[in-house]
C-alpha cells in the first residue's frame, strides 16, 4: 500500500496522492472577466502548465500546453472559433484536443494526432475545469451565493506559499484577535480570544467560536478545498457603511507546492442603486492597489523585511482597512514557509485546523487503498452565521 506521511495533503503534482485527490473536484483556474473571446493564456495549477482559451463563441476551453509538433507553447498561437492554432507552424487543434489542419502534411496525419483536453465550466464569474479522468462529477452550486444582490468576483490572489497555508488560516479562530490585530482595533472590533470547536459535515467542516458573553460564530470548510465564511467585511471596507453582512467563498488552488492562487467571491446581499455604489467602492479600491504603493502583496513584503510596519498601513489609509487586512494575512501566512520545512506544536485553539487535515488525510489513505470516499455534499447552509 502506498504511503501516506503527515502532510501528504500539501503535495499536489502529478502522481502524489494529494495530487490525484484533488484532480478529482473542480477547480477554478481564472477569473472568467479577464478572458477575452478569441484570447488564448497558459495556466500553471497542481504543477502541471496548460493552455485556457475562449473561443470566439464564448465558450471557454482547456487543452495540452504544448504543439505535439515541435513543442512550442499554444497560448502563442491564434483562436480561430473554437479551435486553437499553433503560432510555430499552424497545426490546428479543436476543444477535445484533437488535431485538424496540418499546413503542408498529408491529410490522413492529423487524425493521428491529439493532445490533452478537459472539461470547462463558467460559474459565480469564474471559470472550472475539471483535471481528473473519466467523467466528470457534477460542478457543485453554492446557492447561497446565487441570491439576489452583488456577486464580487476579486481578482485572483497569487501567493508564495502552500495552498495549505491558506486553507489552515481561514479556519483558526485564535489568529482574527492577534493576526488582524491592527485592523480590528481601527474599527474598534478587538475581540477577546474565543472558546472553540469544530465537526464534521456534509460538506467538510464547521468550526465555531463563542467570544466572551457573544453568540456563537462559525466558519465553514468545504472539501477539499474552499472556505465560507459570512462577516462585515462592508464595515472593513468603510467604518461608515451600512451595507450589512458579507458573504465570502474562497477557493485555494495549488499552482505547485510552493505557490498558491486564491479565488475569493464576495456576496453582498444588496440591489438597485444601493448594489451599484457598492461596486463602485470596490473597484475604486481595486484600482488603488493597482498603485505599486497600494498593493497589498509589495506593502506584506515591506513588512516581513521590516520596512514598514503594519501600524504605518493604518493610519497612513485608514478608509481602506481591506488592504490592511489582506496585508496582515499574508505577513502571517507567508512567513510561515514551507509546510515541509516547519514543526508546528498544535494546542486547542487548533480544532478546526487539525479536524480539517485529519479528515484529508483519511480520504487520501482510503483513495490509496482503493476503498470509498466520502461523497461531500455542498448544500446550501441553513443558517448563515457571521464571522
Amino acid at each position: 500500500m502506498e504511503q501516506i506521511d503527515d502532510m501528504a495533503f500539501a503535495k499536489t503534482g502529478p502522481g502524489t496522492i494529494g495530487g490525484r485527490y484533488l484532480r478529482r473536484f473542480w477547480q477554478p483556474v481564472y477569473r472568467g472577466s479577464d478572458l477575452a473571446s478569441g484570447q488564448a493564456v497558459p495556466i500553471a495549477i497542481m504543477g502541471e502548465r496548460f493552455t485556457l482559451y475562449r473561443g470566439e463563441t464564448g465558450t471557454p476551453h482547456v487543452i495540452g500546453f504544448r504543439c505535439a509538433h515541435r513543442g512550442t507553447q499554444l497560448s502563442t498561437g491564434w483562436v480561430e472559433g473554437d479551435d486553437l492554432r499553433c503560432l510555430y507552424h499552424g497545426w490546428k487543434y479543436d476543444r477535445s484536443g484533437q488535431c485538424i489542419e496540418q499546413p503542408g502534411e498529408d491529410a490522413a496525419f492529423a487524425a493521428k494526432v491529439r493532445i490533452a483536453s478537459y472539461p470547462a465550466r463558467e460559474y459565480l464569474g469564474l471559470i472550472f475545469v475539471y483535471f481528473g479522468g473519466g467523467e466528470p462529477p457534477e460542478l457543485p452550486r453554492y446557492h447561497e451565493f446565487e441570491q439576489p444582490g452583488v456577486l464580487d468576483v476579486y481578482p485572483p490572489e497569487v501567493w508564495p506559499c502552500n495552498f495549505f497555508n491558506r486553507i489552515d488560516n481561514a479556519s483558526d479562530a485564535a489568529h482574527l484577535s492577534f493576526a488582524h490585530r491592527e485592523s480590528r482595533e481601527a474599527i474598534n472590533n478587538v475581540r477577546l480570544l474565543p472558546e472553540v470547536s469544530a465537526e464534521e459535515t456534509d460538506y467538510g467542516v464547521v468550526t465555531y467560536m463563542t467570544p466572551p458573553g457573544k453568540p456563537t460564530l462559525s466558519l465553514h470548510f468545504h472539501m477539499p478545498n474552499i472556505n465560507m465564511f459570512f462577516q462585515a467585511e462592508a464595515k472593513l471596507r468603510d467604518p461608515s457603511s451600512d451595507d450589512g453582512y458579507v458573504g465570502r467563498l474562497l477557493f485555494r488552488v495549488p499552482i505547485d507546492d510552493d505557490s498558491c492562487v486564491s479565488f475569493p467571491i464576495d456576496h453582498v446581499p444588496i440591489t438597485g442603486s444601493a448594489g451599484e455604489a457598492y461596486l463602485a467602492r470596490r473597484r475604486k479600491v481595486e484600482e488603488e492597489q493597482r498603485n505599486p504603493e497600494r498593493d497589498p502583496v509589495t506593502l506584506a513584503e515591506s513588512v516581513l523585511a521590516s520596512q514598514l510596519r503594519l501600524a504605518d498601513i493604518k493610519n497612513g489609509d485608514p478608509a481602506n482597512l481591506k488592504t490592511l487586512t489582506s496585508v496582515e494575512d499574508y505577513v502571517a501566512q507567508v512567513a510561515q514557509g514551507s509546510p515541509f520545512d516547519r514543526q508546528e506544536r498544535m494546542g486547542r485553539m487548533d480544532v478546526g485546523v487539525i479536524l480539517i487535515r485529519k479528515i484529508w488525510l483519511r480520504e487520501l489513505r482510503a483513495l490509496a487503498e482503493g476503498a470509498p470516499l466520502k461523497d461531500w455534499i455542498h448544500s446550501t447552509l441553513n443558517e448563515a452565521l457571521p464571522v
